[in-house]
């Protein structure tokens, strides 16, 4: 039996004998009286406890529920359960919505949704940077946020479809971004519109295709001398024995030309590729300086003055082949584009306090103009092409030196000035004992 059976047995039973006891009192008149006097209190009780219900519903903040009995008890028990219920639902679905905030803040794509007026509903940290937006831009009507034809023709496509644009958006403070916009239908009338930050990939196709340019321009020029001169080997074969040989020696030096070029690709290729770091061996950066200094000698074959100070016995942990290559590129190009008579100098010196060495190669050359400074590192990057080619060079020997000596985590400083020579150094932070004696 619940509560209200109990309740409406109660009230019958009690009405039956409130009138009995007012006939036996005042007959009659005195049924009538305690009949009324029964109700009138019953009503006043549930008038009481539906004030203290309406209290208690209007001020939620309250923490106690009021307290009864009977029917009016198991009202409050109820609607408290209900409150606990919603509750715990409510902190759930602020949890559901925390988590769901933080998996959005973390996604590698920008993330607004847009209500049919192009509103701002909600967005992600990462769409306000890539178009340039401020949290207090949310519930603003975005096209007048983004002011750009192409972005404004985006979002008046079609809801019903998906869309996509590639948009490069310029910035006063930062580089030129560009990005794939997505924007698809959400929800019912709703659309999400997705950003993601493409520059990296356009620059490494931009950039891809300047390399292979560039390799096709850098092969093409030994390829059409050797089969021109093939060409006459063949259409004259009774050409003078002098004149094959002179042929034959341009040809050899244009296979020369493409196969350093070759090499330099693939050791660039081995540089730049990721996770090709073998362990790191004991070397001997005094003797590898000397080696170079060695073959600017002989490079250089007496038309250059060439003075070395070279510290002895400076060791770091490294690789032996790939830095060989950084310091002999440095080294070959000073003698290179150092006239004939020029001053050449190879340092190695050795910082005490810091346990530092600093290797330096310092000419006498015609020096770089600053605006190229920047660009010397880049591959096939060439001050003066024709210079550079009749030198013997591939454009890429500062590029492998870069990449040689992040490996060794130090980084190429140039300081050069037009008609005045340049220096290029390298500094080399952790020197380590020689192998053959104890670290004290």
């Amino acid at each position: 039996m619940t509560t209200l059976h109990r309740h409406l047995i109660l009230l019958l039973a009690s009405l039956p004998a409130a009138t009995l006891c007012g006939a036996l009192l005042g007959g009659s008149n005195g049924a009538l009286t305690a009949l009324s006097l029964t109700l009138a209190l019953w009503l006043i009780r549930h008038l009481i406890q539906i004030a203290r219900l309406q209290h208690w519903l209007a001020n939620p903040k309250l923490r106690h529920i009021p307290q009864s009995s009977g029917l009016w008890q198991d009202i409050y028990d109820t609607l408290l359960r209900q409150a606990k219920t919603r509750k715990k639902r409510k902190q759930k679905l602020t949890q559901t919505l925390q988590r769901f905030t933080r998996a959005a803040e973390t996604l590698p794509d920008g993330i607004i949704i847009l209500d049919p007026h192009k509103r701002i509903d909600w967005m992600n940290r990462l769409a306000a940077d890539h178009l340039h937006l401020q949290d207090s831009d949310r519930g603003n009507i975005l096209p007048n946020l983004v002011r750009h034809p192409e972005f404004h023709r985006l979002l008046q496509q079609p809801r019903e479809h998906t869309h996509t644009l590639k948009l490069t958006l310029p910035h006063s403070k930062q580089p030129r971004r560009t990005l794939q916009l997505i924007l698809t239908p959400f929800d019912e009338n709703d659309q999400l519109l997705i950003s993601q930050d493409i520059s990296s990939a356009e620059q490494l196709d931009a950039s891809r295709t300047a390399f292979v340019a560039n390799v096709s321009h850098e092969l093409r020029t030994p390829l059409t001398v050797i089969n021109g001169f093939l060409e006459t080997f063949a259409d004259h074969p009774d050409l003078p024995a002098a004149q094959r040989r002179e042929f034959t020696a341009l040809m050899q030096q244009e296979g020369r030309r493409m196969l350093n070029l070759l090499n330099d690709l693939l050791t660039l290729a081995r540089l730049e590729a990721p996770g090709s770091d073998s362990p790191a061996q004991p070397l001997n950066l005094s003797r590898l300086v000397e080696t170079v200094a060695g073959e600017a000698r002989n490079l250089s074959q007496n038309r250059h003055h060439i003075h070395t100070d070279i510290a002895p016995g400076l060791w770091i942990n490294g690789y032996d082949s790939d830095l060989h290559s950084a310091l002999g590129n440095l080294v070959s190009n000073a003698v290179r584009y150092t006239p004939a008579g020029g001053d050449i100098r190879i340092r190695l010196t050795h910082d005490n306090h810091a346990q530092q060495a600093t290797f330096a190669v310092e000419d006498s050359g015609p020096g770089i103009a600053a605006e190229h400074l920047p660009h010397l590192t880049e591959r096939f990057y060439r001050v003066d092409a024709g210079r550079s080619r009749n030198s013997g060079g591939t454009g890429l020997g500062l590029a492998i030196s870069k990449h040689a000596l992040a490996r060794h985590h130090t980084r190429l400083e140039i300081d050069s000035r037009l008609h005045q020579g340049s220096t290029f150094s390298v500094r080399f932070a952790t020197l380590i004992p020689p192998p053959d004696k104890p670290n004290t």
